[in-house]
């Protein structure tokens, strides 16, 4: 038998064509390239959003630094009103003393001329018990009553069995007073002084000086209008006057 030469036989291929196998292995390559590339650009887009991320949290800490730095500027402002405001404090409580000593001294004075004033007046309605064509029985002076939550003090009351008149005294007698006098308490009168509900109230004002407007008011109002002229008590209302009931 004649023997086969071995190099004469053809190579076997296991596992298929060789070209077949390098196109297989091409195309992996290049699958894994491109899913390199991916995970690259993959990586660089989260490497930017780091750096995106990181660059945001920069600016965060820069504002927040930059209103910390507000707040204590805002802080030392306050700090330094709140400094003021003591200083004004502290003047206008000195001022405030200043201006009480002053209120004391002229209080003192006012106070000195409006029992003066009440005097003379008290003293010369006594003499004569009557103004104008009105005469009275009693004369009373500061008289002070308070029944409930209703309060009044009048400076000379003068009383017959069917009239009152209620005289208001004042030194210098201005606006505020007379407002005070016939809206407040004059209408209290009979609310203090029951007893004298069924009585006809007159008003009546007297001052050595009058504030502007206050005899034209008061004259409206129905009021007597009493002052001092050469030591002697006058009436300043036109001899037709007709007085008014205080209702």
């Amino acid at each position: 038998m004649k023997k086969k030469n071995i190099a004469e036989e053809p190579i076997t291929s296991y596992g298929g064509s060789s070209e077949l196998n390098a196109d297989v292995i091409w195309k992996l390559f290049r699958e894994t390239d491109q899913k390199f590339k991916e995970t690259e650009l993959m990586f660089q887009d989260i490497a930017r959003r780091f750096q995106e991320t990181d660059r945001q949290f920069k600016e965060t800490d820069r504002k927040f630094q930059e209103t910390d730095r507000q707040f204590k500027e805002t802080d030392r402002m306050f700090q330094e009103t709140d400094r003021r405001f003591k200083e004004l404090d502290k003047k206008m409580e000195k001022s405030s003393l200043e201006w009480q000593e002053i209120k004391k001294e002229l209080g003192g004075i006012g106070k000195t001329n409006g029992e003066i004033a009440e005097e003379y007046f008290y003293s010369a309605l006594k003499g004569s018990m009557k103004v104008a064509a009105m005469e009275f029985e009693y004369i009373d002076r500061n008289i002070h009553r308070k029944r409930k939550n209703t309060e009044a003090e009048y400076d000379i009351v003068m009383y017959n069995n069917q009239k009152v008149l209620v005289v208001e005294v004042k030194h210098n007698f201005r606006l505020p007073f007379l407002q005070s006098f016939y809206q407040e308490k004059l209408r209290k009168f009979k609310i203090l002084y029951p007893e004298y509900q069924q009585y006809r109230v007159f008003g009546a004002i007297a001052a050595m000086t009058f504030g502007k407007d206050v005899k034209e008011t008061a004259a409206r109002f129905g009021f007597y209008i009493l002052t001092q002229h050469n030591d002697k008590l006058m009436i300043l209302n036109p001899p037709d006057f007709d007085p008014l009931e205080v209702k």
